[in-house]
C-alpha cells in the first residue's frame, strides 16, 4: 500500500475525444482535496484516495467502520458482496481525526458507532446522496479546470499509482476489491513512454 512518494505519471492523452478519463496525479489530488467545499467532502475524498473505495461504499460507512486503525467495507455495501478491510495510512488517519472533531462540533456530541460519517442535511443516520457527492466533486473540478473527473477518479488513481510503483497485481486487487484482472485492467492506463518501450525496448539497441 503506497503512502508517500511516487514517480511522475504522464498518461496517454485522449486523441480526438477517444479514450478513458485520466487518473489524477498526487499533486492534482492534493489540490482537489484542499479545495473541497466542506469538511465532509475533504474527508470523503481523502478516504476514497487512500482506500480506492467506490462512492457507494464510502457513503455507507458508519463510525464503527473506521475504528481500530482500519476501514471496513461491509459485504452488504460492496459490489462484490465481500467484506474488504484496509489499514488507515497516516494521511487518512489524520484526516479522520480532524473530521471527527468537526463532526462533533457541528452536531454537539461525539459520533456514535451507528452514525453515518458523511451525513445528509437533516440526519446523522442518512448519508448524502451519490448525486450530491457527484455534484460537489464536479463543481470543484470545474473550478480547478480539471475535466473528465467523476467520483471514480480516486479509485482509479490509486490503482494506477500502485501499478506504477510495481505493486503486485494480486495486492492491487486486494486494495481495490476487484475479483478479476480483466476488471482491474479497465482502470489502468499506460504512459506514452511505457507504450513506446513495450513496442521497441531501449535495450534492444544495445
Amino acid at each position: 500500500m503506497p503512502v508517500k512518494g511516487d514517480a511522475p505519471f504522464n498518461p496517454m492523452p485522449k486523441i480526438a475525444g477517444v479514450g478513458k478519463s485520466l487518473a489524477l496525479s498526487d499533486e492534482q489530488l492534493d489540490l482537489l482535496i484542499e479545495s473541497a467545499p466542506a469538511p465532509k467532502y475533504k474527508c470523503l475524498w481523502t478516504l476514497q484516495r487512500y482506500t480506492a473505495s467506490r462512492i457507494s461504499e464510502a457513503l455507507a460507512l458508519r463510525w464503527r467502520d473506521v475504528s481500530n486503525g482500519y476501514v471496513s467495507f461491509r459485504k452488504s455495501t460492496t459490489k462484490t458482496k465481500q467484506t474488504r478491510q484496509l489499514p488507515q495510512v497516516d494521511p487518512l488517519r489524520q484526516a479522520l481525526e480532524v473530521y471527527r472533531k468537526q463532526w462533533a462540533a457541528e452536531w454537539g456530541w461525539q459520533p456514535k458507532g451507528n452514525e453515518i460519517l458523511f451525513y445528509g442535511p437533516y440526519s446523522t443516520v442518512t448519508p448524502i446522496t451519490r448525486q450530491t457527492a457527484d455534484r460537489a466533486l464536479r463543481q470543484t473540478c470545474e473550478n480547478l479546470g480539471l475535466h473528465g473527473v467523476s467520483t471514480h477518479v480516486f479509485r482509479r488513481s490509486l490503482a494506477q499509482r500502485c501499478v506504477n510503483n510495481g505493486t503486485p497485481l494480486r495486492v492491487v486487487m486486494q486494495v481495490t476489491g476487484h475479483r478479476s484482472l480483466s476488471s482491474l485492467g479497465e482502470y489502468l492506463d499506460a504512459s506514452e513512454e511505457q507504450v513506446a518501450s513495450a513496442i521497441y525496448p531501449l535495450d534492444s539497441l544495445l
